[in-house]
C-alpha cells in the first residue's frame, strides 16, 4: 500500500514537472534568447511567442524580429516559423525534419559605399568559426539527413543601394521543397517559384543525386519587368527610360563536387524592349530579341548559340566631330575610358607578340548556328557639315548561317532600304581566325543623289538636283593587302554649282565630261591599299582615290572627250603648224572636224582655240624662207618688215581656221581667245593653237 501510495506520488511528481515544463520552458527559453541574443547572434532580437510539443518534436515560433545594430530598425523578421522533427531519429545518426515552414519573411539589404548593413553579422560569425576550428582533432561524425516539407511563404525581400540611391523589392516570394535527403539512390527535387512585384515570375527547380553529386537545375523567369531595374542600368550608361520584358527558361547541368565545369542551356528573349537617352529620346529598341543556347561551357571556354534573331530593331545613331551618341550613352567616350583602351589596347600587343600566331589555339571557341535580322530601322543624322544631315534606312534584313570560330570561312547577307527608295545589298566574307582576310560585295541601285545635297555643297560647292546613282564594289583583303574594284553609274545627273565647297572640286564639270550620249556617267575606281599600315584609313582611300579621278578628269577632258569621236588624246591638245605655214593642213583639218564633232555629240560644250608662237623664230624662219631678200637694206627695216610678215603668217593662220570652220559648220560656237604675245607659252613655240574645253556656262545645270 506504501508502494502504491509512493508510485502515485511519483507520477504526480512527475506530471506537475512535465506541465511546468510545457509551459514554462518555452517562456525560459525565449526569455534567455532574448536577453541573451547579442552573445549568441551578435544582434538584439525578439520573440513574440514560442512554444515546443515534446511528443510530436515541433516547435511553434511567432513575431520574430532581429534588429540593427540601433536596435530599433528591424532587419529581419518573420510572422510564423513551424519546424517538425523525429528526435529519435538523431540516435542513428540521422537528422530528420518532417516539416519546415516559414510564413512572412522580411529581409532588409541596405549597402552604402563598399559595406552593407550585415557586415557585422559576417564578422561575427566568421569569429566564431575560426575559436571552433582551432581545435583539429575533434572531429565530427559524419550524418545523414532527411528534409521534407521545406515551404517558404509570403516572404519580400527589400535591396537599397544609397549610393545609386535605389531600393530593390522582390514581394510575395514562395517555394516549396518536397524533398531533401543525402541516403537516398534517386535524385532530390527541390522546386521553388515566387511572382514579381509587377507581374510575372520566377521558377526553379533542382535535382540532386546525393551519391555521385550529379545535378540538373531549370531556372524559369517569366516577363520580368525591366523597369524597376532603371538605377541599375543608369550605372552603366546614360538613359531616362528602360522597358522590356525579360523571359528565360535556362537548364544548368553538372556536378556539385566540379560545379565550375556545369553546362548550360536553354532560351532567353527580351521582348517590347526599348531605351531612351536622358532626353527622352528613344535610341535602341526592338520588338523582340531571341537567343537560344546550345550549350555555355564556361570552363572550356565554349561558347555555341544555336539561334541568335532581331525582330523590328531600330537604332537611332548621332554622329558629331568629336564622337556619337552611343559612345555617349555607354560612356565610351570618357577620358578614363580612353586610358583603359589604351591600357587594354598595349597589354593585348604584348600578349599577342607572346603568344605569336598561336591565336586559333587558345581553346576559345564560339559559333552561333543561325543568326538573322528582320525589318530592323536605323535613323541617322550628323551636323559635319554645319548642317542638320538625316537619313532613313528600313527594312534591314541581315541573316547568317555557321558562324564557327574555327571554321575556314564566315559569310553573312544584308539588305536594306534606302531613305524609302534605294536598295543595298551586301555580302561580306571573312576569316573568322584572320580579320585580315576577307571579302565585300556591295551594291547599291537607285540610290537618291540630292539625298546627299548637304555633303556635295559643303566638300564640293555643288547641289545633285536630280539623278539616280547605282554603286558596284567587289573588294578583297588578302593579308591586309586591299583590292578594291568600284563601278559608279550615275543616271542623267543634274547639278548646279554654289559658292565655296571645301575642296572646291570641278564636279560638275568632271561628270557632264564622263557623261555619255545618255547623259549618264560611269566611273571605276579602283583602290589599293595595306590596312596593316596603321597610317591607311579605307574610307580616307576611298575618299581620295574618287576625289583624284574627278579632279583628273576635270585637269585633262580631252582623256574623256577623245573617246567620243575615236580620236587620239593628243590630238585634241593642239592644232600644230610649220612656221612657214598659213593654210590647215590634211591633219590640221581632221583635227577641226573632230572639234565639230564633239559640239554635236557634247551640247554645251565650249571649245575656244588660244594661239601661240615665238615671233622671233617666226620672223628668222620667214627671214630665211624669203629668197628675195636684199643684204643692202638696213638692219632696223629688216626686222620691221620680217615682224610685219610674222603678223600676217598669224592673222592668215586664225582667218584661215575660221574659215575652214564656217565653210562646215556656220553655227560653230569655237571661239579664238585674244593673243597675248607676252605670254611665257610663246617662248621657243612653233605657231599652234591650244584647245581648250569647258562648260559653255558653269552656273547652269548639265544638259541631259
Amino acid at each position: 500500500m506504501k508502494l502504491n501510495h509512493t508510485l502515485k506520488g511519483a507520477l504526480i511528481a512527475v506530471t506537475v514537472v512535465l506541465v511546468l515544463a510545457w509551459f514554462f520552458v518555452p517562456l525560459l527559453v525565449k526569455n534567455y534568447a532574448i536577453n541573451n541574443s547579442k552573445e549568441l547572434l551578435g544582434r538584439q532580437i525578439d520573440i513574440e511567442r514560442l512554444r515546443f510539443n515534446y511528443f510530436t518534436g515541433s516547435m511553434h515560433m511567432n513575431g520574430f524580429k532581429m534588429f540593427e545594430p540601433d536596435e530599433q530598425t528591424v532587419f529581419v523578421s518573420f510572422d510564423t516559423l513551424n519546424v517538425n522533427i523525429e528526435p529519435y531519429q538523431f540516435v542513428f545518426n540521422k537528422k530528420v525534419v518532417e516539416q519546415l515552414y516559414l510564413q512572412g519573411l522580411y529581409v532588409n539589404i541596405v549597402q552604402q559605399d563598399t559595406t552593407f548593413n550585415f557586415d557585422d553579422l559576417v564578422a561575427f560569425h566568421t569569429a566564431e568559426d575560426e575559436t571552433e576550428a582551432e581545435d583539429p582533432e575533434e572531429e565530427e561524425e559524419a550524418f545523414k539527413y532527411i528534409l521534407s516539407n521545406l515551404e517558404l511563404k509570403d516572404a519580400q525581400f527589400v535591396y537599397e543601394d544609397r549610393n545609386l540611391p535605389d531600393t530593390t523589392r522582390i514581394e510575395d516570394f514562395s517555394f516549396f521543397i518536397p524533398e531533401i535527403s543525402w541516403d537516398q539512390e534517386e535524385k532530390s527535387n527541390a522546386d521553388i517559384r515566387f511572382n514579381f512585384k509587377e507581374e510575372g515570375y520566377l521558377e526553379s527547380s533542382l535535382n540532386i543525386n546525393p551519391v555521385d553529386g550529379e545535378y540538373d537545375a531549370r531556372i524559369k523567369i517569366y516577363h520580368l519587368y525591366l523597369n524597376p531595374f532603371l538605377k541599375r542600368f543608369q550605372e552603366y550608361a546614360e538613359v531616362s527610360a528602360v522597358e522590356g520584358f525579360l523571359d528565360t527558361d535556362l537548364v544548368i547541368r553538372g556536378n556539385v563536387n566540379e560545379a565550375e565545369k556545369s553546362k548550360v542551356s536553354g532560351r532567353t528573349s527580351l521582348s517590347e524592349f526599348s531605351m531612351e537617352d536622358v532626353n527622352s529620346k528613344k535610341f535602341l529598341s526592338s520588338e523582340q530579341i531571341v537567343c537560344t543556347l546550345q550549350e555555355i561551357d564556361y570552363f572550356n571556354s565554349s561558347y555555341h548559340i544555336d539561334t541568335l534573331a532581331f525582330t523590328q530593331p531600330y537604332l537611332f545613331f548621332q554622329l558629331d566631330s568629336l564622337s556619337n551618341n552611343i559612345f555617349r550613352i555607354f560612356k565610351m567616350d570618357s577620358d578614363s575610358d580612353a586610358e583603359q583602351t589604351s591600357e587594354s589596347e598595349a597589354s593585348e600587343s604584348e600578349v599577342s607578340e607572346m603568344a605569336g600566331d598561336t591565336t586559333s589555339q587558345s581553346g576559345l571557341f564560339y559559333a552561333i548556328n543561325h543568326m538573322n535580322l528582320q525589318d530592323g530601322v536605323v535613323d541617322y543624322t550628323d551636323n559635319l557639315t554645319g548642317q542638320p544631315f538625316e537619313y532613313h534606312l528600313s527594312d534591314i534584313q541581315i541573316e547568317t548561317d555557321s558562324i564557327f570560330s574555327d571554321a575556314d570561312w564566315v559569310e553573312i547577307n544584308a539588305r536594306m532600304l534606302l531613305n524609302e527608295r534605294g536598295t543595298l545589298k551586301a555580302q561580306v566574307g571573312f576569316d573568322p581566325v584572320d580579320y585580315m582576310d576577307g571579302r565585300l560585295d556591295i551594291s547599291v541601285e537607285k540610290f537618291l543623289l540630292p539625298d546627299l545635297n548637304i555633303y556635295t555643297n559643303y566638300y564640293a560647292g555643288h547641289t545633285m538636283v536630280e539623278g539616280d546613282m547605282f554603286y558596284y564594289s567587289d573588294s578583297k583583303l588578302v593579308s591586309g593587302e586591299i583590292e578594291s574594284e568600284n563601278r559608279l553609274v550615275i543616271k542623267q545627273p543634274t547639278v548646279t554649282n554654289s559658292q565655296g565647297g571645301l575642296y572646291s572640286l570641278p564636279l560638275k564639270f568632271a561628270l557632264w565630261l564622263l557623261s555619255d550620249e545618255n547623259g549618264d556617267v560611269t566611273l571605276n575606281v579602283p583602290v589599293r591599299g595595306d590596312l596593316n599600315d596603321p597610317e591607311i584609313d579605307v574610307w580616307k582611300l576611298v575618299w581620295s582615290t574618287l576625289r583624284n579621278k574627278i579632279t583628273d578628269t576635270a585637269n585633262d577632258p580631252v582623256q574623256s572627250l577623245a573617246p567620243l569621236v575615236g580620236a587620239d588624246p593628243k590630238d585634241l591638245q593642239a592644232i600644230e603648224y610649220e612656221y612657214k605655214d598659213s593654210l590647215p593642213s590634211v591633219e590640221n583639218k581632221q583635227q577641226l572636224d573632230w572639234l565639230l564633232e564633239l559640239e554635236k555629240k557634247k551640247e554645251g560644250l565650249s571649245i575656244d582655240l588660244e594661239y601661240f608662237v615665238d615671233d622671233e623664230l617666226q620672223r628668222k624662219a620667214l627671214v630665211d624662207a624669203k629668197e628675195d631678200v636684199q643684204n643692202q637694206e638696213s638692219k632696223d627695216t629688216t626686222a620691221s618688215a620680217s615682224q610685219e610678215l610674222s603678223d600676217i603668217y598669224s592673222e592668215a593662220r586664225i582667218r584661215n581656221i575660221r574659215k575652214y570652220l564656217d565653210s562646215l559648220a556656220s553655227d560653230s560656237r569655237i571661239e579664238f581667245k585674244d593673243r597675248d604675245s607676252l605670254a611665257p607659252s610663246n617662248t621657243g613655240a612653233v605657231p599652234y593653237f591650244k584647245i581648250n574645253f569647258a562648260l559653255q556656262n558653269e552656273t547652269d545645270s548639265i544638259p541631259d
